[in-house]
Formats: C-alpha cells, sequence, structure tokens
C-alpha cells in the first residue's frame, strides 16, 4: 500500500519536478544566449501577428491596385514562416488586351525570395496548387497595355506544380481530365519582356468539347513546351509561335459526323459520340514542325446526304512531316454514295501558318484533289479560279471537283462544278442574283495561254438596281452568264484580264415602273408588265461593254407632257461603246416603238390605235447625277395628232389644220433631250404629201413653252404656247417661226 502512494505523488509531482528542472537548467545558461532566444521568439511572434494582420486587412488592396488588368481572391490564406504563404480557394483574372483569363485552386502555397527584393524582382521559387482549373476568352472590349516604360519590377515564377489539374478551355474548346502540370515563367512589368520556361503536361483519360460537343474522350494528353524570352515588339499573339519549342502527343478516341439537311436545306454537320480516333506526335522548333511527326483522324460518316442518299462512310485525314507537310484527305468511293474525297497534297516547308485562313495556305499547297463535298459555305470557290470580284457565290453547297494544284494555282485540266448554289453577280450597278449551277474549268487558248472558264446558269434569278433589290427590273429563268479570265495573274498582283457575256431572254417585268429612273417626270410608264431580254459584254469589272437590251410590255399605262396613254411599248436598246470612266454610253441604232395606243387629247376627244416607231440614229447616255439622254430620232407614225395635241389641241385652229393631221402617216425627225426634270424636242419635222409641221418644245413641271409651225401649200400658221396659253400666228407665220432660236446648242 505504502508503494502504491508513492507511485501516485511522483505521477501527480511529474509535471512540476520537469518544469522545475527545465527552469534550472534555462537559468544555467549563459545571459546572451537566453537574451538571443528571447529576441528570436518575440520577432517571430511580432512576424505572425504582423504578416498575418496584414495578409487579412492589406494584402487584398496592396494586390488588386489595377483590378481591371489583374486580381487575384482567396478564402483563408496565412505565413508561418518569412516568405510563404498559404491559401485556400485561390482565384485570379484578368485582361491582356482581348484575352480574358482566369486560374483558379482549391489550395496554393508558395515561398517568395527575399533577396531579390532588394533588386526589384519578385522571385518565388516554387509554388504548389491542388484542384486547379482555368483558361481564356475572347473578349469585345479591347484593353490596350500602355507603352513600355523604365523601371518595372519583375516577376519570376520559377515552378508552378499541380498534380490535379482538373480543367482547362481557350473560348469554346474545353479540355478536362485528370492532369498534372509544371509551368515556370517571367515577366517584367511595364512592358518589359517575357519568357516561359520549360514546362511540362499531361492528362489521362482526357476529354476535349468544343460548343458543349464531344469531340474526344478517354485520351492520353502530353507535352512540353517553352517559349523564349521575348517583348512585345517582337511578338504578339500567334506570332510566339515563331519563338515557341515543344512537344506533343495524344491518343485518344473520337467522335463520329453525322450530317443531313435542316429544314431550310442548309448542309449540317453534328457530332457523335464514339467511333472516331485521334493519334498525333509533333515536334516544334522555332515555329516549324519537325520532320518526322504525324496526325491521323478518322472518323465514320452518318446520316444522309443532300440528295437524301444514306450515308455511311468514313472519313481519314493524315498529315505527316517530312521536308513539306504531306496531307491526305480520303473518303473511300462507295455505289450509290453521295460523297467522295481522295485527296494528296503537300504543304510547301514546315512553317505553322499563324491563321487558320484557307486564302493564306493555297499558294502553299502543290497536289491533286478529287471528289465532291458538301461546304458550308462556297464563298472561296470563285477566287480559286481567279474570278472577277463582281461575281460571288454564297450559301451552302454541293463541290464536284477534279483539282490539279501547283503554288496554290489550278493547273491546266482542273474543273469545278456546282450543281446548285446561290450566285451574285453586280453588273453596272445592279444586282442580279438567284439560284445557279456553275461550272469552272481551266485549259489553254487558241494561242497557248492559259485561261479560266467559268460558266454560269441561274434559275429563278432577279435584277434589280443595288440600292433596290426588293424591287426587280426582271425576273426568271435559264439567265447565262460565262466568264473568260484570259491567263494567270502572279501571286501579289493584279487580275488577269476578263471578259464575260451575259444574256437572258422572256424575263418578267411584274411592274414597267421601275424603268422609270430612266426616264423624265415628263415622260413615265405609269403602270403594266412585260418581258425583258439581254445579250451583253461585259469587262473585268463588272460594266457593260456592247450589247443589246430589249423590254416589252402590253397595256402599258404612260404619261408624255401631262398626257394618259394605254398601248403597247417595245424598246430595244443597242449599246454601242461605252466610256465607264465618265459613265457615258452610246446607244445608236436604238429604236422605241408603241403600238395600239389610245389617249384623250386636249379637246377632250379619245383616240385610239395610235403607233409610232422611233429609230435612234445617234443616242448618248450619261449615268452621272442628273442623268441625262441625248440623240437624234427619226420616226413613222401613223399621224402627227400627239405632237399637234401638245400644243393644245385642234380647238381654236382653222378647220384644215385638224383634217390635214389626220390625213395619214407621217415621216419625223428631230432632236431629243431630257436631263433631270426637262424634256425637250427640237428641229421637230413632220411631214407627208399634204402637209409640214415644225416644232420646238420645252416640258419642264407644269410649264410648256414652244413653238408650231404647220403649212399645207400656200396655207400656213403658228403656235406660240407659253405655260398653257396659245398665240396664234396667221401672217408671216414662218418668219415669225424662224426668228425664235433653236432649243439645243
Amino acid at each position: 500500500m505504502l508503494g502504491a502512494m508513492n507511485t501516485q505523488t511522483q505521477a501527480t509531482r511529474g509535471p512540476r519536478h520537469w518544469w522545475a528542472t527545465w527552469l534550472g537548467f534555462w537559468r544555467g545558461r549563459p545571459r546572451w544566449l537566453r537574451r538571443t532566444v528571447w529576441t528570436v521568439l518575440v520577432a517571430y511572434a511580432a512576424y505572425l501577428v504582423l504578416a498575418n494582420l496584414f495578409i487579412y486587412a492589406m494584402l487584398d488592396r496592396v494586390a488588386n491596385q489595377r483590378p481591371d488588368a489583374f486580381e487575384v481572391q482567396w478564402g483563408r490564406a496565412y505565413s508561418l514562416f518569412p516568405g510563404h504563404v498559404s491559401a485556400d480557394q485561390v482565384r485570379m483574372h484578368g485582361q491582356t488586351r482581348q484575352i480574358a483569363w482566369e486560374v483558379q485552386a482549391d489550395r496554393a502555397s508558395g515561398r517568395l525570395a527575399l533577396l531579390p527584393l532588394l533588386r526589384r524582382e519578385v522571385r518565388i521559387p516554387e509554388v504548389v496548387a491542388t484542384g486547379v482549373s482555368g483558361g481564356a476568352r475572347h473578349t469585345e472590349r479591347n484593353r490596350e497595355p500602355p507603352p513600355p516604360r523604365e523601371g518595372g519590377w519583375t516577376m519570376v515564377f520559377e515552378r508552378i506544380v499541380s498534380d490535379s489539374v482538373r480543367r482547362g478551355y481557350m473560348d469554346e474548346v474545353v479540355l478536362d481530365g485528370n492532369g498534372r502540370a509544371s509551368f515556370g515563367f517571367s515577366k517584367t512589368l511595364r512592358g518589359g519582356p517575357m519568357e516561359i520556361f520549360p514546362s511540362s503536361f499531361h492528362f489521362d483519360r482526357a476529354r476535349v468539347l468544343a460548343d458543349g460537343e464531344e469531340v474526344f474522350e478517354r485520351g492520353s494528353l502530353g507535352g512540353n513546351f517553352a517559349i523564349r524570352r521575348h517583348s512585345r515588339e517582337q511578338a504578339t499573339g500567334l506570332q510566339k509561335l515563331l519563338l515557341t519549342d515543344g512537344e506533343i502527343d495524344m491518343d485518344a478516341e473520337g467522335s463520329s459526323l453525322r450530317v443531313h439537311t435542316d429544314e431550310q436545306g442548309r448542309f449540317r454537320m453534328e457530332l457523335v459520340p464514339g467511333g472516331g480516333r485521334l493519334q498525333a506526335q509533333l515536334v516544334i522548333r522555332d515555329g516549324q514542325v519537325q520532320p518526322g511527326g504525324s496526325v491521323v483522324w478518322s472518323a465514320p460518316l452518318q446520316g444522309q446526304g443532300v440528295t437524301g442518299t444514306v450515308l455511311d462512310d468514313t472519313l481519314r485525314l493524315e498529315a505527316r512531316v517530312d521536308e513539306d507537310i504531306a496531307l491526305r484527305a480520303q473518303v473511300p468511293k462507295r455505289e450509290g454514295g453521295a460523297l467522295e474525297l481522295d485527296a494528296e497534297v503537300r504543304l510547301q516547308g514546315r512553317e505553322i501558318p499563324l491563321r487558320v485562313d484557307l486564302q493564306a495556305l493555297i499558294p502553299r499547297m502543290s497536289g491533286h484533289v478529287v471528289g465532291q463535298w458538301q461546304f458550308p459555305s462556297l464563298a472561296w470557290v470563285p477566287k480559286l479560279f481567279n474570278a472577277p470580284d463582281w461575281l460571288r457565290l454564297d450559301g451552302s453547297g454541293v463541290l464536284v471537283a477534279d483539282l490539279q494544284l501547283a503554288d496554290g494555282q489550278p493547273a491546266p485540266g482542273s474543273r469545278i462544278e456546282l450543281p446548285q448554289v446561290k450566285a451574285t453577280a453586280l453588273v453596272m450597278d445592279n444586282r442580279i442574283e438567284g439560284q445557279g449551277q456553275v461550272r469552272a474549268e481551266l485549259g489553254t487558248a487558241e494561242s497557248g495561254a492559259l485561261e479560266t472558264r467559268i460558266g454560269v446558269r441561274m434559275d429563278g434569278y432577279s435584277i434589280a438596281a443595288a440600292k433596290s433589290p426588293s424591287t426587280p427590273y426582271a425576273q426568271g429563268d435559264n439567265l447565262l452568264l460565262d466568264v473568260t479570265v484570259h491567263g494567270l495573274p502572279e501571286r501579289g498582283e493584279g487580275l488577269a484580264g476578263t471578259s464575260a457575256h451575259l444574256r437572258f431572254a422572256d424575263a418578267q417585268v411584274p411592274d414597267l415602273r421601275v424603268y422609270n429612273r430612266f426616264l423624265s417626270s415628263q415622260a413615265r410608264i405609269e403602270g403594266g408588265s412585260g418581258l425583258a431580254s439581254a445579250d451583253l459584254r461585259l469587262d473585268e469589272g463588272g460594266n457593260i461593254g456592247r450589247g443589246t437590251v430589249s423590254v416589252q410590255g402590253r397595256g402599258a399605262r404612260m404619261s408624255m407632257g401631262g398626257r394618259q396613254l394605254q398601248g403597247d411599248v417595245a424598246i430595244d436598246a443597242r449599246l454601242r461603246r461605252a466610256d465607264l470612266q465618265q459613265r457615258e454610253f452610246v446607244l445608236d441604232g436604238s429604236q422605241v416603238r408603241l403600238r395600239n395606243v389610245g389617249f384623250r387629247d386636249a379637246d377632250g376627244r379619245s383616240r385610239q390605235g395610235w403607233s409610232m416607231r422611233a429609230d435612234l440614229p445617234s443616242a448618248r447616255i450619261d449615268l452621272s447625277e442628273p442623268s441625262s439622254v441625248n440623240g437624234t430620232v427619226k420616226a413613222q407614225a401613223s399621224d402627227a395628232g400627239f405632237l399637234v395635241d401638245l400644243f393644245g389641241g385642234n380647238r381654236s385652229m382653222p378647220a384644215w389644220m385638224g383634217r390635214l393631221v389626220d390625213s395619214g402617216p407621217v415621216n419625223a425627225q428631230g432632236r431629243v433631250q431630257w436631263k433631270g426634270e426637262v424634256l425637250i424636242l427640237d428641229g421637230v419635222d413632220a411631214n407627208n404629201d399634204r402637209y409640214r409641221l415644225q416644232a420646238r418644245l420645252r416640258l419642264a413641271g407644269k410649264q410648256h413653252t414652244g413653238q408650231l409651225l404647220a403649212q399645207s401649200g400656200p396655207l400656213s400658221i403658228g403656235v406660240d404656247l407659253r405655260d398653257g396659253q396659245r398665240d396664234m400666228r396667221f401672217i408671216r407665220a414662218r418668219e415669225w417661226f424662224e426668228s425664235h432660236p433653236p432649243l439645243l446648242p
């Protein structure tokens, strides 16, 4: 029992004994040592208090002085010793130019080297992060960096490591999986140089999505990269690839492709999980792919083609690198199949294209392409054959091709067919568009020179002024356009010589009033429909050089000098020559015909069956503002009643005058000009074997001014018209008429 009591006493007095023993030891140490230890302990305690107080109360304001460029946020953060910081729920984001970026981590800890701070350098030897994700996205707002300045601090992150990278993205392309990465970089602020140290990454069971659709899954993705030290002026954007060294290795299962045509007739392609595969091994040095690299992608094609044929094919794409980049694309031909492709192309050199632009790649291509394919846009096809800018293709469609390419240019024997495509041609400020069939082929002319022949046939076409596309001049089927490009221009030089032939017949003119833009207010079309035909030769600018245009209208309603007419009208315009710089055209030999015309004359009588044919031995059109027409006229009319009616009709005139005017066909000649709202008839001389009429007349709005001289044997009469008021001249009428000067020079 006494032994048990001694044991209990020792247990109770043990801590006191230990403390007393330690104090005895401590007091036995030298005073300088005790002071040093106490100083270190007090300093460490002060650091813990001040450093963590700074992190809690002030670090946010210090680190986020420019939140539009850079901002960091965290949950709980602390520091255990100088230079050390550990934080939970870390999020950093910022923007450079039009790239907004962000990085999140569940936890991050790092160490700050203190001595480099003396030389304005923030050096962090290592950061360890867990649960990492992040990415970048293009934005509409462009944040331009300030001009480079001296005195910027240098940020050096020697090594940022994580063995739990979850997700990364660039715009709508997302990569997720089980990832690990090591990354380091150096950046001098205020526009100074940057460098990415040798870095690496690896993902197991990687998955890639684009616009929410799974592209690859169950993949292994790894690689390394580094970017040499450079300034902003030396490389921006994708130009940084020219300073990049790296490797990438990927092996992943991919998606299949399902194609169909939607309710609007547009070709659609969708991704279907499973069935495909991607294998890639590439090495990049100084912006060039190194020999031995390869990319192989295969994907089943399912669905329905444009013609409704069921697709059951496999698309295979290969790229292999030697001294050039060899590309192979193949969809095997199948009996009754709607899709076929066999392309072998070499891309000259091993430089990585800095732009995903077919036009930039074409000059580097040589090879052979055969097949047919549905493209979402066919706008690029005319450029392939150096077609003029005024000929455009739009929308999706099937392309049937047999191309030989040499340095990006089609070689003789190449051809392209587009069975159905929306085609547009701009001809002299007029827009021609419709559903077309296009065939382009490269051959040789009789002289042996290269030439490209492009044939377009449009159905359901519409021709309208470019400024008023909803009001067509003509609509119809079977418009033919043949374009010949003479020779092939060298890259960087202008377009080769081009000529074109445009023709259509019996196109419907829904409303003849659309042609009023070429007429004066004194000669208008008030209504009616008709037919139009044309046969025109065009130059490389889409301008009319020569040709014919005809318009015919039945039962058309017209107005002339304030008189309302109704009848059949036909216009045959013959373009002989064009001054495209001055926008002036010669229409010598054109003709205008009026038949079965009815109108009510100035005396209130209804006249029916009047007809006229007007030949234009010379005619000029000036399309500058205001547009004008000048020419000479030779006409044959059923009678001269309409001319006399413009001077107020037969009322108040001698009876013999009315009998003469109705006495039968008459031949006439004269000069005509309309410019803007003014119509002038001058030097008019109409006669038959019974009488002669001479006249000059100016019509401007409601102001009608002119002189008329009528003669039959010894009888004559003059009519002076001023603003609708007539003054008769019975004595010396010829002398009076000739005393007035001509209206046109």
